[in-house]
């Protein structure tokens, strides 16, 4: 207790001691300090008095530093460059704009974070923080601005724009169809290791409903692997585990790199779409027409070979 208190008394004397060091003038040091030549020397002598040992050397209108106090200069400044440091961090965070964005897994991995340069020029080069849970992402909240997801959210106090619907059609590896197939008609599917995701939203879309819209009934006792996870379906996909019912927009890149293959023209269109939202209780500090521009841009348009119709349809 006793060493805590000497610090601190010892503390408050410090700034008149660094600017008389520096300006080798207990009369300057007192300008830029605010104190008179004489407050600044007796605080001089009292940090001397608690050290034990001089601190400078006093000679007609000059004073100079002893060892002892170029040591605690050289202590001092190197504490003070450290403050300055933290300072400039702690205002660079504070003007920094950060944009805190909310989604699914899947969204983030096949839509998001492949674009990553087109995705921080629609929010002019801001910070951006993209936060994931499944399957809507976070609720908005004081920090959360911005939310990507597929089918309405169900949190209040939104926001929200409709983007577009999706195509669902089963996709899966290359190497599964050549050792597994092949798949040429929806019935060849009751034959496959289906994935198979657990629906944890209405908006979601599964086998059974998919299958009944080409009239047909998913066997009881039929093969699946089952997940709750949308990523981890795709990726069981990707290494050959299954057919996949795949949403083809957020799948682009990897049918484009022929990772996944789509052997069946037959598909079924969305009844729900991606939604973009926000707080409804406070204005944005960014464009959502830029984020939504782009989105549907990059996602939105024709997906080839599978025609997009205005309602749940089936395509033969």
């Amino acid at each position: 207790m006793r060493s805590k208190t000497l610090y601190r008394n010892i503390q408050r004397l410090l700034p008149a001691f660094e600017a008389a060091a520096r300006c080798e003038s207990f009369t300057m040091a007192g300008e830029e300090v605010g104190l008179s030549q004489s407050s600044v020397s007796k605080q001089i002598m009292e940090l001397e008095s608690r050290l034990g040992q001089p601190l400078f050397v006093r000679a007609h209108k000059h004073i100079s530093l002893t060892p002892a106090g170029h040591r605690l200069l050289r202590a001092y400044s190197a504490a003070a460059s450290q403050v300055i440091d933290a300072l400039e961090d702690l205002i660079q965070e504070r003007s920094r704009q950060q944009i805190v964005l909310s989604t699914s897994t899947a969204n983030a991995t096949f839509m998001l974070l492949p674009r990553v340069a087109e995705l921080r020029e629609c929010f002019g080069g801001a910070e951006i923080f993209v936060v994931t849970a499944d399957p809507h992402g976070i609720e908005p909240t004081g920090q959360v601005d911005l939310m990507f997801t597929f089918g309405r959210p169900d949190f209040p106090g939104l926001r929200i724009r409709s983007l577009f619907s999706d195509i669902m059609t089963p996709v899966c590896s290359p190497e599964y169809l050549k050792t597994h197939g092949p798949v040429q008609k929806v019935t060849d599917l009751l034959h496959c290791e289906l994935l198979y995701m657990q629906a944890q939203h209405p908006s979601w879309v599964g086998w059974r409903q998919w299958l009944r819209e080409f009239s047909l009934e998913q066997p009881k006792n039929h093969r699946t692997m089952r997940f709750n996870n949308y990523y981890n379906v795709i990726q069981a996909c990707l290494a050959g585990q299954g057919v996949a019912l795949g949403y083809l927009r957020g799948l682009g890149e990897l049918l484009d790199a022929g990772r996944l293959v789509t052997p069946l023209c037959e598909s079924v269109q969305t009844e729900d779409t991606y939604q973009i939202a926000w707080p409804s209780n406070r204005e944005p500090n960014f464009s959502v027409e830029r984020f939504e521009e782009w989105l549907t841009r990059r996602y939105g348009g024709p997906i080839k070979g599978y025609p997009i119709a205005g309602e749940l349809s089936a395509s033969h």
